[in-house]
């Protein structure tokens, strides 16, 4: 192998890490758009939450957290690992998310704080449906690894929980 060819494979890593951190970038600046938008409703009303919101369910968001959290750990195990069964933990961790995110939706609706319900609703559920869908384009990803999870998949999901834990401090915890 010449020098020129055992380069190629470096070069290709290298080109999906930048594409990768582009992407990444682009999607923290939509998240940080939401959150402006969030902010500024905030600051901009008289009493927050508004008055007759009821009471957000934090711990069902605090539960979800954990349960990334611990698909976040899942994933990193399997990149350490040749074993089969933390990717597949991560995966069942990550889609466990997206049942008790959509459980939470579903309660959030039925305590009139869902969609079209008012501010904290409607940020929470744009905030919340844009992440989740970046939970399932994971998962999509982590279906069609077949091997161990590469590491920029790794990144990816770090950055999926970061952004998970923004929310869920700026709008349950604050």
């Amino acid at each position: 192998m010449t020098a020129a060819a055992s380069t190629v494979p470096r070069r290709r890593e290298l080109d999906r890490a930048v594409g990768l951190l582009i992407f990444l970038g682009a999607t923290a600046m939509l998240f940080a758009a939401l959150l402006l938008a969030y902010a500024i409703l905030r600051a901009e009303a008289p009493v927050w939450p508004p008055a007759g919101t009821p009471p957000f369910p934090r711990g069902a968001a605090a539960a979800n957290t954990v349960v990334l959290l611990a698909a976040t750990l899942a994933l990193r195990a399997a990149r350490s690992t040749d074993r089969r069964w933390p990717a597949l933990a991560a995966a069942a961790l990550g889609a466990a998310f997206l049942v008790l995110q959509a459980a939470l939706w579903r309660r959030l609706a039925a305590t009139h704080l869902g969609p079209s319900a008012g501010a904290l609703g409607d940020v929470f559920f744009a905030l919340s449906a844009f992440h989740a869908l970046h939970v399932l384009a994971g998962l999509v990803v982590l279906a069609a690894t077949r091997a161990r999870p590469a590491r920029l998949l790794t990144i990816y999901w770090d950055f999926v929980l970061i952004v998970w834990i923004v929310i869920y401090v700026a709008v349950c915890l604050l």
